[in-house]
């Protein structure tokens, strides 16, 4: 393993680790966690294409880097995210769940942006329409989908591992 990629696994698991801790934390006020496993999401998507010596524009289109991965690689990967959480990702369905974490990193990760075009009293009625509808995961416009990132990530980490 070359010495950017050990560098990119040491940083999407620091990321990682920290995400735990502030997942676990009483006194967490944000969405902190699930951003930081979205970021170390990107880093070791594009640890995988580096490891693969291919390159990578500096972006943050995660289909693009998933599309960049040999189909035996991606295979690995959704073999290794089957181990660590047995039928939680297809094959179909990475590419929107890639597309969901990408808007959430690039479009989300300010809630202050997020908004900006709704008074605060309008952002508390979308919030509170969404709750009356019975808080439907296909309705929400910000979806962090916790197991699934988990699943995949656990699944590129062992690709890489594997890889060293």
């Amino acid at each position: 393993m070359s010495d950017h990629v050990s560098r990119m696994l040491s940083e999407a698991r620091n990321r990682l680790h920290d995400a735990d801790i502030l997942a676990t934390s009483l006194r967490a006020a944000s969405d902190s966690a699930a951003l930081l496993r979205i970021l170390a999401l990107e880093v070791l998507l594009k640890a995988a294409v580096h490891s693969a010596n291919s390159t990578y524009k500096r972006n943050h289109n995660y289909a693009a880097l998933w599309e960049a991965l040999a189909p035996e690689v991606t295979a690995a990967v959704l073999r290794a995210s089957d181990q660590a959480d047995p039928g939680r990702l297809s094959v179909e369905a990475i590419p929107s769940l890639l597309k969901n974490w990408e808007f959430v990193f690039k479009k989300a990760r300010y809630y202050y942006e997020f908004y900006e075009n709704y008074s605060l009293a309008e952002q508390a009625e979308l919030g509170e329409l969404w709750l009356s509808l019975g808080a439907p995961e296909g309705e929400a416009e910000v979806r962090y989908l916790p197991s699934e990132l988990r699943a995949l990530t656990a699944g590129l980490l062992a690709h890489l591992d594997n890889v060293a």
